[in-house]
């Protein structure tokens, strides 16, 4: 794992553990509500640079690495909005992927019918967010691992989301608003489909996610 230090209120930052292979963070007990928006804002950036080397499902079992008790995957909810992780039993912290760290935040949605058509004249197999396994999109849209929807980026989410991320950072700071408009650009995805569709065939399942993050354009440095 890298370490990623991140602004913390009121306290000094904290630092993550993430790793990109895995694409999942750890974090140790409440820290993923102890994050400032500004933190939360650079933490979208990191998770959306980042790049796997290979990527595997997860094991079924995963060890606290504070403790190796086995992690347990919890079902939880923010307002309307469900999404899961592992946690540790001893209270030690979670180990979130970063798909689902972005479903808590409001950045990624279950895909629609229309869109489940869509794709499957695209690709054969994509990879659940929950459990890195294998999603045949020609039998169904739910995982026949763990049960999770297929999910994918939604770009008015991620526009709405920063936007309100931005604001909520202004007002913590007592600073001007951060210049630039916050538009959310967004590239050819069927051309990151296509890219990536070799993985689909082998039925490896291509990541709708990691898909949507290569094809999203951030707003311009300020």
């Amino acid at each position: 794992m890298r370490p990623l230090e991140l602004a913390r209120a009121p306290l000094a930052p904290l630092t993550l553990d993430a790793c990109d292979n895995c694409q999942a963070l750890w974090l140790d007990a409440t820290e993923s509500q102890q994050l400032t928006p500004g933190a939360l804002i650079e933490l979208f950036r990191a998770i959306s640079a980042s790049r796997p080397q290979q990527r595997a499902a997860f094991p079924a079992l995963l060890p606290c690495p504070r403790c190796t008790t086995p992690l347990t995957l919890t079902r939880d909810v923010n307002q309307t909005t469900r999404f899961t992780y592992y946690r540790c039993r001893r209270g030690h912290g979670r180990f979130t992927p970063y798909a689902q760290f972005l479903r808590e935040k409001n950045f990624i949605r279950p895909i629609e019918e229309s869109e489940v058509t869509r794709l499957r004249a695209t690709v054969s197999t994509v990879r659940c967010v929950s459990c890195g396994g294998p999603v045949a999109l020609d039998r169904s849209a739910v995982c026949p691992y763990c049960g999770a929807p297929v999910m994918l980026l939604d770009p008015d989410a991620v526009g709405k989301a920063l936007a309100a991320l931005d604001s909520a950072e202004a007002r913590r700071t007592e600073a001007k608003p951060l210049t630039g408009d916050g538009v959310i650009a967004i590239a050819n995805v069927e051309r990151e489909l296509a890219r990536n569709r070799r993985e689909s065939d082998l039925g490896i399942g291509i990541d709708l996610i990691s898909v949507g993050l290569q094809a999203l354009a951030l707003w311009h440095d300020r």
